[in-house]
């Protein structure tokens, strides 16, 4: 047997691969790895926001059930996180994040009942399968033949950013 480095939170057996979409105008209909058409799962993320707060988050996502890839819109699920920390904690918008897995389904039916700890909430999330893949989309139109479209780069977070400091200014 192989030891491996992997340290993992979540108790349940991987479910999915993650892919974060960080394009806002570009919605993946088809999948990047298999080119299948996606569909949609809503499924309770469960995200580490610096310096120490677990979130979860009801997200719709696209699916390849053939590749077992959700796709998570990177703009989307910033715009979820700057809403719940608008109240919670506005210091920690625009700090470093990571989407750690997927919690049991029934944690998004059963909403009276509250996870009571750190444990419960290890003991209902699903770690992702492998190391998060990264979309990158290519510059669409006419190229010569042999050279290849460039590479986009996505466009800076709009809404997960931390707020400008109010400097004040004295004449």
């Amino acid at each position: 047997m192989t030891k491996t480095n992997e340290t993992h939170f979540g108790a349940l057996p991987p479910l999915y691969k993650y892919m974060p979409n960080p394009y806002p105008d570009e919605r993946i209909w088809r999948c990047p790895v298999c080119n299948e058409k996606t569909g949609q799962r809503t499924l309770p993320l469960l995200v580490h926001v610096d310096p120490g707060h677990l979130i979860v988050l009801k997200s719709t996502c696209r699916y390849c059930s053939a590749c077992e890839l959700l796709i998570v819109h990177k703009h989307d699920l910033e715009h979820q996180l700057t809403q719940v920390f608008q109240e919670l904690d506005p210091a920690a918008i625009g700090n470093e994040y990571f989407v750690l897995g997927t919690l049991e389904k029934q944690i998004l039916r059963q909403k009276s009942q509250r996870l009571q700890s750190l444990e419960d909430l290890r003991q209902a999330t699903h770690d992702f399968k492998m190391a998060y893949l990264e979309a990158r989309m290519r510059q669409t139109g006419w190229f010569p033949k042999g050279q290849e479209p460039p590479i986009v780069e996505p466009p800076p977070s709009q809404e997960w950013v931390k707020p400008k400091s109010r400097l004040l200014h004295w004449r």
